[in-house]
Order: structure tokens, then C-alpha cells, then sequence
């Protein structure tokens, strides 16, 4: 992995000054995917609102523009998910096995992003709309004001699309330290119960069927990642070059006669010396 070593070396003050260079990226994708949602905020509004098909309120003369702010900030939180994991990447990347693409890690975090987000909102929006419609009492009418509502459509989109990270993460951490697909597999039981735990943390309303909504993708990413870990392992492993072992060639042998191909030639000069280093060794 080039540049592992210079990483090592480096100060802690070099460190931090890195981090602080990786923050700033993140702020300004941040801060310029906010300015392009308050461009947009209308499409934005009008998609947004669509899944309740009921009119909204706003109870305070800034309601209209606080509505009008929260969406473009949820715009450029979707937009800067990607950008984070990216930087987050590139910043612990002397502490992996092997080399990072950083291209790839933004392409497979922005799908992760958007299938969390569809999610969300195909899925987890009218489930949790219907069932809070159906629970309001017949003598109360409903006002729903439109920064409550934003505020339910961010936690849900923000969180579903943190959650569908989960497989990028958990490559990470097999990147940092190999993770065996078996162990995964036994602490599934744990994993339940932190999905339904972070699910009833992160869900706006206390009912169980948002819990199980939120719950069922963590364990099902979960599931998926370990067969991601286990399709990566065995790939690499197909990429590991054995120590070959030369049998010392007969004295009886002339050595006029053509020897075998050994391919010690096409390879690399560090297990050329292995090589010969196992052959010096051997009585």
C-alpha cells in the first residue's frame, strides 16, 4: 500500500490538520448542496409532500422560510453522505490491508444513500402516515404544520440513509482487520436486538410497526454485508502468492539437460529471496 509508510510518519499535528482539511470538504459539500436545494425547493416541497395528500400549516410568520431552509439543509445532508464516507475513507486509508478506491467507495455510497432514501419514502412514509392517520381520535381534527412535518420526513430520510451504509461500513472494518463471514453469522442474535433498539431510537413515532419498518432493512443490509465480506475474502485469497518451495536438482543430473520452468522469474523480487531464503534453511 504506497504512502502507508509516510502516513506513519507523520506528526500528530499532521494528522489533525488533515482532518481538519477532510472537515472542510465535507462542510462546503454540505454548505453548496444546501444552496442548490433552496434553488429547488419547491420540486423539492411538492415531492416531499406528496406521500400525506393533505394541506399543511405554518403557525409563525417565518414558518413558510424555516420550511424553505429545512428542506435545502435535507438536501445537502443527502448530497454530503457520500462526500463524508469518501474523506472518512481517504483519512483512514493507511490503516487498510490494501489500497482504497476512493471512486468506487463514493459510487457504492451513493447507491447505498438513494436505495435508503427510496426506501424511506416508498416505504417507510405512507406506512407511518397511514398508521397515524388511523389512530387519530373521531372528535380531534388534525393540523399538521409544515415544519412538524419536515421534521418526520428528515428523520426519516437522514436515518435510512445512514442506516444503508451499514455494508460500506462493515468493508471498512474487514479492510482494517479481516473479518471471519462465520463469526458475523453468530452474533446475528445481537444484531436483532441492536436494529430494533436503534429503531426505536431513531423512529419519530413510538408505535411498533415503524420499529419493525425501520428494524427489518438494518438486519437484512446486515445479512447482505456478510456475504459481501465473505465474496471479498475469498477474492483476495485467490490473489495470494504461496511460497514455492525448489527441490535441489540431483548431483547425478547433468546440468546440460533443460530443467523444469520454475516461474521464479515472474515474480517479485521480495519472494525471490523468500524463495531462497526457505531454500538455505532446508537440510
Amino acid at each position: 500500500m504506497q504512502g502507508g509508510t509516510s502516513a506513519k510518519a507523520q506528526p500528530f499535528s499532521e494528522h489533525v490538520r488533515e482532518l481538519r482539511r477532510r472537515l472542510i470538504y465535507v462542510v462546503a459539500t454540505l454548505f453548496l448542496g444546501s444552496i442548490v436545494g433552496y434553488a429547488i425547493h419547491g420540486s423539492l416541497f411538492r415531492l416531499i409532500k406528496r406521500p400525506l395528500r393533505e394541506q399543511l400549516y405554518y403557525t409563525t410568520p417565518l414558518g413558510g422560510f424555516n420550511a424553505m431552509i429545512k428542506i435545502s439543509i435535507l438536501f445537502g445532508l443527502i448530497i454530503t453522505v457520500p462526500v463524508f464516507i469518501y474523506q472518512l475513507g481517504k483519512f483512514l486509508g493507511p490503516a487498510f490491508r490494501h489500497r482504497i478506491r476512493p471512486p468506487r467507495i463514493v459510487f457504492f455510497s451513493i447507491i447505498l444513500a438513494a436505495a435508503g432514501v427510496l426506501f424511506a419514502y416508498f416505504v417507510g412514509l405512507p406506512a407511518s402516515l397511514h398508521f397515524l392517520a388511523n389512530v387519530d381520535s373521531q372528535d380531534l381534527q388534525s393540523i399538521i404544520t409544515v415544519n412538524e412535518y419536515l421534521n418526520f420526513v428528515a428523520a426519516y430520510s437522514a436515518g435510512f440513509a445512514i442506516l444503508f451504509q451499514l455494508p460500506l461500513i462493515l468493508l471498512f472494518i474487514n479492510r482494517i482487520k479481516p473479518q471471519k463471514p462465520g463469526r458475523l453469522m453468530r452474533i446475528q442474535r445481537w444484531v436483532v436486538l441492536f436494529s430494533f433498539i436503534v429503531a426505536a431510537i431513531l423512529t419519530p413515532t413510538p408505535d411498533p410497526i415503524n420499529q419493525i419498518i425501520m428494524a427489518l432493512p438494518i438486519i437484512l443490509l446486515y445479512q447482505f454485508s456478510i456475504a459481501l465480506i465473505w465474496f471479498v475474502n475469498r477474492r483476495e485469497k485467490r490473489f495470494v502468492v504461496e511460497p514455492v518451495l525448489i527441490a535441489p536438482t540431483p548431483a547425478s543430473v547433468p546440468s546440460s539437460l533443460p530443467q523444469a520452468p520454475t516461474a521464479v522469474s515472474a515474480r517479485k523480487p521480495q519472494l525471490i529471496m523468500d524463495i531462497i531464503g526457505v531454500s538455505q534453511t532446508s537440510p
